[in-house]
Formats: structure tokens, sequence, C-alpha cells
């Protein structure tokens, strides 16, 4: 099921430079507790070669497709690793040089079928996500008569997208409608002091109040935490980090280890906000559009650049727009990331 090109290097005699970033990114991922894969879901690989070569391959929950192809044909670079599902739809953005394809399949079956189409082509790498992983938990206890929703996620980002009405807009919410904002994930309205929980085990990669003045026009501290999760292991564990703003009070530290469910701080308005709310982000830090992993360390005094947010309910309406114009439009900026339906049954907060 693989293709590669090999090119064999020699080793080198220099002694590599420790990257400061790359040693925080294993030390967290080794401390994030590891989510369990889901029955259902495997592991596939991309990889590319120094000239130009590729090779991609796929199998169950337990294989090693990134290590196999490796043995057989040395020197390649993991371009991709993570989890599809087996039996139910993925999404699949395969680069083969400048040409990009787009693609929604079934299962093994359908990988084989976007696999097959590229045999002739150069340069292919393959970044896989499947459509569904209900995995987490909302981070506010969900009630029939749960809170209401101010902003949601904007799958265009300021490209011009073709939205439901047939015509174009820089901004699309979830129904393929064009709003008026850019948003990187949700609002929530609830009252201060409502119990603001993990969405799953993780490790809180930083929990601070920053100096948001530059960006309020008024002296504020905002109140926010970050926390990564794992799942799976090694080079196949996706990881997403969850962010939570405008504590009213936070009980989480930097360095925690948490679990599914646990209090993490309360609602408030601190910083940025104008009434009592949860803004809550989920941001892919592996796979991406541009890239196999992004850094995990928050900037000192800003946010994470936000190049991968997506949207946990998943990309799924009727849109003109087709596929999910975040996951492939902004590749030349070094950005974007497929969306995944990540919410478990009886965990999906309401935003109808």
């Amino acid at each position: 099921m693989s293709m590669s090109l090999p090119l064999l290097l020699a080793a080198s005699t220099m002694i590599p430079r420790l990257d400061p970033e790359a040693v925080y990114d294993s030390q967290m991922i080794a401390k994030a507790p590891e989510i369990a894969v889901p029955a259902g879901y495997g592991r596939y690989c991309s990889l590319t070669y120094p000239d130009g070569g590729w090779a991609f391959d796929w199998g169950s929950a337990t294989a090693d497709p990134c290590a196999t192809m490796l043995a057989s044909s040395p020197g390649g670079k993991i371009a991709r690793a993570g989890l599809y599902s087996t039996n139910a739809e993925n999404n699949i953005v395969r680069r083969c040089g400048g040409e990009v394809g787009l693609f929604k399949v079934n299962g093994s079956a359908g990988v084989q079928t976007v696999f097959d189409e590229a045999k002739n082509k150069k340069g292919c790498v393959f970044t896989l996500a499947p459509k569904n992983m209900q995995i987490l938990y909302a981070p506010y206890t969900v009630t029939e008569d749960s809170v209401s929703y101010t902003n949601l996620f904007d799958f265009a980002r300021g490209y011009t997208v073709l939205n439901n009405q047939g015509g174009q807009s820089a901004n699309l919410n979830y129904k393929g409608v064009g709003v008026n904002y850019t948003h990187d994930g949700f609002d929530w309205p609830m009252d201060a002091g409502t119990m603001v929980r993990a969405v799953h085990k993780g490790v809180v990669l930083l929990a601070r109040a920053r100096d948001v003045t530059g960006y309020c026009k008024t002296s504020s501290q905002q109140k926010e935490a970050y926390v990564l999760h794992k799942v799976g292991s090694g080079v196949y564990a996706e990881l997403f980090v969850s962010y939570y703003a405008h504590f009213q009070d936070l009980t989480a530290e930097t360095g925690d280890t948490v679990v599914r469910g646990e209090m993490i701080g309360t609602v408030g308005s601190t910083g940025c906000s104008s009434g009592p709310h949860l803004h809550f982000e989920l941001n892919r830090m592996s796979n991406l559009a541009a890239v196999y992993r992004r850094h995990l360390r928050v900037p000192a005094t800003e946010d994470y650049p936000e190049t991968s947010p997506i949207d946990p309910y998943g990309f799924s309406w009727a849109a003109k727009a087709g596929f999910d114009p975040w996951a492939w439009r902004a590749f030349d900026q070094g950005m974007g990331a497929l969306s995944i339906s990540m919410w478990a049954d009886g965990q999906r907060p309401p935003r109808d």
C-alpha cells in the first residue's frame, strides 16, 4: 500500500544543536496523560524524501506504518502521522507539488482510492482527519435549558468563500452564512462563578493572568488557561490544546495534570470582555495544513498565533464552499487545519 522513492543519506559527523522548543514539546507530550484511541480508528503515515520522493501507508490501531516504510526505505521524514477512521468518513487533503486534492471518503477503502490516484504524481503529502472522533466533554454542565451563545467559529477567516446565499463572504459560520466577525472559538454567556471544567484529561501548559491592555485599550488582566490533550501515543498521537478565557477565579495551575471534567476555574469577565462568559477554543497541534506538528509553548505575553484553531463541532453543513476552506486555503501562510466533530454523546453544547 505504500510508495517511496528513497535516498540513502550519509551519517553526519556534526553534533546536532538542541532546539529548546522541541525539548519543551517532548517534555509536555510525555507529561500529558494519554487519552485512549476509540475503537474504529487506525494509524497513517506520510513521508517525504530529500530527492522529492514520497511514501504513504496506513493500517490498524496497532500498526506502525512510519517504522515499516523507513525500515525498507531509510532517509525519509515524517510529513504527517496520525489517526483516521477505518470504517467511517475521513477528510483528506492531498498535496502533490502545487496540485491540491480534496476528498471525503469512507474508511480504509476510501484511503486506498486516494492513494491509488496519486501513484504517478510527485512530491505528495497526505493529511487525514476523521470526520468524527467524539471524545470531548462540555466545559460546563450541559442541561436542557443550557446557555446560549454569541460568537461562533469562522471557517473562511478572511478568505473569499462562496456562501450558501450564492454570494461571496470573507467570514462564514457553521451554516455557511456570512457573518461580520472573525472568531477562533465560542463565546457562551453564563453566570459569573459558574464552574468551568476540563474537556478531557491533559496537562496545563499555562494558567495565568495576562495583561491585555493593548487589545482592550484599558488596563486589564485576563485570566486564562491552556490544556494539552494527547489522543493515542508516539508519532501517531493527535495533539490538541483547549483554551479557556475570562475566568473570575483560576483553580488550575501551570504544570497541573487534570482529569476529564475537573474544575479549572470559574466564569468571569476579566480581560477583553463586556460581561460574564466563557470563551473556549480548540487548537490542533498535530497534522495541520502546512506542518506535522506545531510548537506547544504559549508566548509569554500573547495568545497562540491563530494558525490552527478548529471547530470541535466539525465541518458538516451542506455548503456551497464544498470542503472546509480553513483546512487548505491558508497553506501558503502556514495556517489551517481540518476540523473534527469531537463532542461526546450528551456532551455537545447546543448552538442552535
